[in-house]
This record gives C-alpha cells, sequence and structure tokens, in this order.
C-alpha cells in the first residue's frame, strides 16, 4: 500500500508539471562529413532556448524531409543532446539524411535557386529522468539554395 501511495503521488507531481517546447533561436554551424550513396551525414548546429527549469534530453529520432514540398527522405538524430534549463544552448549535433529514390537528382535542380524552403515533419523524443515525451513537429525553415551545391 505504501509503494501504492508513494507511485501515485509521484505520477501526480510529473503530470502536473507543465513542459515547454524548446525554442530555436537561431541557425549556427552546418558541415556535410560523409555522402555514401543514398545516405548523407552531416553536423548541424542550432541556439536553443529551453524555457523549463529542468535539462530536456532530446532521444535519437527520426523525421521526414520535405524541400519545396517534394519528399526528399528522412533525416535521423545520431546521439542525444541535452539542453540545460532556463538558458539558451549552442547545440551541435550529428544527423544522418537517408534520400529517397531520385531525391539527389531533385536536390541539384533546388541548388541553383536563391531561398529554398525545407520542412521536416514528425516526432521528437524528449525527456527528462526516465519521463518521456513526444513532440510533434512540423516546421518550415528558408534556407539558401547553394548550400546544396556540395554535391
Amino acid at each position: 500500500m505504501k509503494n501504492a501511495i508513494i507511485i501515485g503521488l509521484i505520477s501526480f507531481l510529473v503530470g502536473s508539471c507543465t513542459f515547454y517546447e524548446p525554442e530555436y533561436r537561431s541557425g549556427g554551424s552546418f558541415k556535410f562529413n560523409q555522402v555514401n550513396g543514398r545516405n548523407i551525414k552531416f553536423t548541424a548546429g542550432a541556439k536553443v532556448y529551453n524555457e523549463n527549469f529542468y535539462a530536456v534530453k532530446v532521444k535519437p529520432s527520426t523525421l521526414d524531409v520535405f524541400i519545396e514540398g517534394e519528399y526528399m527522405g528522412k533525416i535521423h538524430l545520431d546521439k542525444k543532446i541535452k539542453m540545460k534549463g532556463k538558458r539558451e544552448t549552442l547545440i551541435e549535433a550529428p544527423f544522418t539524411a537517408t534520400l529517397d529514390n531520385g531525391a539527389l537528382f531533385k536536390l541539384l535542380k533546388f541548388a541553383n535557386k536563391d531561398r529554398i524552403q525545407i520542412r521536416l515533419a514528425g516526432n521528437v523524443k524528449a525527456g527528462i529522468w526516465i519521463i518521456g515525451k513526444k513532440i510533434e513537429v512540423n516546421e518550415t525553415r528558408s534556407i539558401n539554395g547553394a548550400r546544396l551545391k556540395f554535391l
């Protein structure tokens, strides 16, 4: 009975906590590491503000990637990252993009544009300690098409 009360109390406290999604502030670095067939490994950085008073860990997750509305493939966060509470953090993280069939030719088409729209969609797994939450992502950003001229 004592254990049931403790578990109930912990569940109540955790359930009553408000979770704020981290806020993207600005882009940082972007570096291509390796291109191997349809897989592209790269490192990307961004400044993110975590409004929560506790640190949030983002676990390896996979998102769908669309460029100018066309499906390009999937992008995977390769390792867990941590954002400290109540502060802006510069995050550098490794990613692997797995391109869909024909996506390389589509990328070349977009590389000549001044600005292109990139949309990421899916769920990201985040958590604190042992408590996790899936955060739905549907973000669109505009970047310079010249960044695609690595091929």
